[in-house]
């Protein structure tokens, strides 16, 4: 009994993992109908809206005459991939099979291939009568750097989670990628985080074990307070000499950012923040107050 009991709360913790973790804007990409993290080419799927309904779902991106090297690209640094080696239709191959959602996103136009997500382009759910195949979808090859290979000091990214959209919020300082501690880590921070990686906002900050850091990890930041005229976090945080000791892994702050079409677009553009100032003096004082309890320990503790 007590292992099925163990067994439902693990199935329990994956299924919110995976569902809560998909946001209006995330891009994914599949191949033979399945999806991976690791995939660096595959058929593009976005978690969008439609023009019939507001609930988002997944679906795919048409191939027409105004998706171009620009798009594709910005379509892989989404993805935290280096930007896009190729791209077509996915009737020109047979390497990702069919996919049979339907599109969802046309006339997708990016005026830079240096925009970060596809908020930051033209995009239309009026669906032309052209792009009702499934042969028209479209598929990218990106190349296989990540964006944070050659990091600068103050970059941040959300990893550990099943997509680039959501996942532990770890920045990059003294040569280390390293944690942020949850004292004092609110919305105005989760929403700077997101916007600076291209979204218009955050659904979801917490902490908890389910996306905790290694014990190996410097924890870099705690105590963060930032305005919300900022677009990098290293304006307000700029990275100690030293790690933070008054903060445990499971105080490791995660973050799930999406497409808001009633906020602004993020104006942020791959080397915004590399100039962001990192050598000003850090917020040093030891939070006193964590984030409020939600939900189990397990899973993690959510933001007011």
């Amino acid at each position: 009994m007590t292992m099925r009991l163990l067994g439902i709360l693990v199935l329990s913790l994956a299924l919110f993992y995976y569902v809560d973790a998909q946001r209006r804007g995330t891009v994914r990409l599949v191949r033979n109908g399945l999806f991976s993290y690791a995939y660096s080419s595959g058929i593009v799927q976005i978690y969008y809206s439609t023009s019939s309904s507001f609930l988002p779902r997944w679906g795919n991106i048409c191939d027409d005459a105004s998706f171009g090297d620009n798009e594709a690209s910005v379509i892989c640094n989404q993805l935290a991939y280096d930007g896009a080696a190729a791209y077509g239709r996915t009737g020109s191959t047979t390497s990702f099979g069919i996919d049979y959602n339907a599109t969802i996103l046309d006339d997708v136009s990016c005026s830079s291939s240096s925009l970060l997500t596809l908020q930051q382009c033209s995009v239309t759910t009026t669906i032309s009568s052209t792009c009702f195949l499934n042969s028209n979808d479209v598929f990218v090859a990106c190349y296989t750097t990540r964006i944070w290979n050659n990091p600068y000091p103050g970059q941040i990214r959300l990893v550990g989670g099943p997509y680039t959209s959501y996942g532990r919020l770890e920045v990059y300082c003294n040569g280390l990628w390293g944690t942020v501690c949850d004292d004092t880590f609110d919305a105005t921070d989760a929403k700077l985080v997101c916007r600076q990686l291209g979204y218009s906002d955050f659904t979801l900050a917490h902490s908890g074990a389910i996306t905790a850091g290694s014990t190996s990890q410097p924890i870099w930041l705690d105590a963060v307070i930032c305005s919300s005229s900022y677009s990098c976090l290293a304006t307000c945080e700029s990275c100690p000499s030293i790690q933070y000791h008054n903060c445990r892994h499971s105080e490791d702050v995660a973050v799930a950012c999406e497409f808001d079409s009633t906020e602004t677009a993020s104006s942020n553009i791959l080397s915004t923040c590399s100039t962001a100032s990192t050598s000003g003096t850090t917020n040093t004082t030891p939070g006193i107050v964590g984030l409020v309890l939600g939900v189990v320990a397990v899973v993690g503790t959510i933001l007011a």
